[in-house]
């Protein structure tokens, strides 16, 4: 690795350049198929004295079966299967979470984007920014609400994040530095440019000796050397911390991780060369090849089609065709059905109960019982958002700024025989309700998470009231409205 330069503030941390790799690989397979083929030789190499034509031609066929995307998606929506619940949030901070961002995305819509964002990348930021305002003139809060005024979040990347610094404070972690790469957009005339800018966010001490957050803002001095870095504007702000929130879904580090989504990207790649080398056997025996044995081609050119024949003076020679015997076909099918079955494997894992006892991580953020690795990582966002609002309300000089309340009862857990057998008889013995039952199959994954049981039993009573319209009159019950279908009794 190159030497890196002490003075400029492009210098990355060796955290950022360890995690980059695969933070590019696993945003490359989620982007899809037009990103795979960009990337080229990076993912789908090419094959020894392969013609360029030829290997442009094996790119441009294939397409990427995103089972990463997929399963990143499946994984988001269990916790989010149910809206977030906010519990003691202070009016001003719900009006923000109406429009978090100042972009017009509700916090529902903020808070999953956050979330599979870390979850595909070990980890992923928020930054709670306040608007400035005339340093000079003296306002108020009053005026702040009135001019809108007020905190809003912004999502970060982790790649966005290329330095940090922190020290234990009290037994606490606390950031000391980050710098952030980011764009800003200008008018140029008619047009548009956008200028590269980082910005520097740190804690230094004020004349009173108190420590402040300060921002430094970098951009180049010239867009044509990317190495000239000058100053450009720098400002203090209001709080004695810098207002970045971490998410960490699999630390192992100070911003540093083990991505969960790393291994399953990996599957994705090797299936998508597989599929490359399917379709690249598929063409060939697709067309079969026209051979001539014991004798020879005088005129060096041969017209094959329909109204021609083939013709040569060898009376010994014959003409036939030489086709695949279809075996590669084969084994690189079996090939392909094998990774999309480790794909689909490695994505249920997350959701599966673990043998052994409750983590120490877990029982810190949560007494609830944590049963599988997705609600591991639900219970440390949860801590994540409350501290984001937390942090909303020290911008707002207000005491705390509430808590989210995230689901983590999802499953499917492992489905064993012998509960069903349980639940099945308790059920018979009416020791539990039918919606007690239904709600267990639902958490097993035996029945839809959308199942919705009040509209089901409305339309069991109704299969009931029809089945006894259809009976003859003899044998119609004195009260066909009663209700004999002792699993049928509402929501019960």
């Amino acid at each position: 690795m190159a030497d890196k330069d002490p003075k400029s503030p492009a210098t990355t941390s060796d955290a950022y350049d360890s995690m980059k790799p695969a933070w590019l690989k696993i945003q490359t397979v989620l982007d899809g198929t037009e990103a795979m083929r960009a990337a080229e030789r990076r993912y789908l190499p090419q094959h020894h004295a392969e013609a360029q034509v030829s290997y442009d031609e094996r790119l441009l066929r294939c397409t990427l079966l995103n089972i990463s995307k997929l399963t990143l998606e499946s994984w988001v929506g269990r916790p989010f299967s149910d809206p977030v619940v906010f519990e003691d949030v202070p009016p001003d901070i719900e009006e923000i979470l109406e429009d978090v961002d100042q972009l017009g995305t509700d916090a529902q819509v903020f808070l999953r984007n956050w979330f599979s964002d870390g979850l595909a990348k070990s980890f992923s930021h928020v930054y709670i920014d306040m608007p400035r305002t005339d340093v000079d003139a003296p306002r108020t809060m009053a005026d702040d609400k009135a001019d809108n005024i007020r905190p809003y979040w912004v999502h970060i990347n982790p790649s966005q994040i290329f330095f940090a610094d922190s020290e234990v404070i009290n037994g606490r972690e606390t950031l000391r530095e980050i710098r952030i790469m980011e764009s800003v957009a200008e008018r140029v005339g008619f047009a548009e440019a956008t200028i590269p800018q980082i910005r520097r966010v740190f804690l230094a001490e004020n004349e009173e000796g108190m420590t402040q957050g300060m921002v430094e803002l970098y951009r180049l001095k010239d867009v044509k050397k990317e190495d000239e870095w000058v100053l450009f504007e720098s400002y203090p702000f209001d709080l004695d911390e810098i207002p970045l929130v971490t998410f960490y879904s699999n630390r192992d580090d100070f911003m540093h991780g083990n991505p969960p989504l790393e291994d399953l990207v990996d599957l994705n790649i090797a299936h998508w060369q597989s599929t490359s080398d399917q379709r690249a056997v598929l063409t060939v025996a697709r067309f079969p090849i026209l051979a001539l044995s014991g004798g020879t081609d005088d005129n060096n050119e041969l017209a094959i089609g329909p109204n021609r024949w083939l013709y040569t003076p060898d009376a010994a020679a014959k003409f036939y065709y030489v086709e695949h015997s279809g075996a590669a076909i084969e084994a690189g099918r079996k090939d392909l059905l094998d990774l999309e079955e480790q794909m689909s494997e490695y994505g249920a894992e997350f959701l599966k109960k673990r043998p052994g006892t409750q983590t120490a991580t877990a029982r810190a953020l949560d007494s609830a019982e944590a049963t599988s690795p997705l609600q591991d990582m639900t219970l440390r966002f949860k801590h994540s958002v409350d501290r984001a609002l937390d942090i909303t309300a020290k911008w707002l000089s207000l005491e705390n700024g509430g808590s989210a309340m995230i689901s983590t009862e999802f499953g499917p857990e492992d489905v064993n025989q012998a509960d069903l057998n349980t639940l099945r008889e308790t059920r018979k013995m009416r020791d539990i309700s039918r919606t007690a039952y239904l709600e267990e199959l639902i958490r097993r994954g035996l029945l839809d998470e959308e199942y919705d049981i009040e509209a089901d039993a409305t339309k069991l009573e109704q299969e009931t009231m029809d089945m006894f319209s259809a009976m003859p009159d003899a044998l119609q019950p004195e009260d066909s409205n009663d209700n004999v279908d002792g699993d049928t009794e509402g929501a019960q």
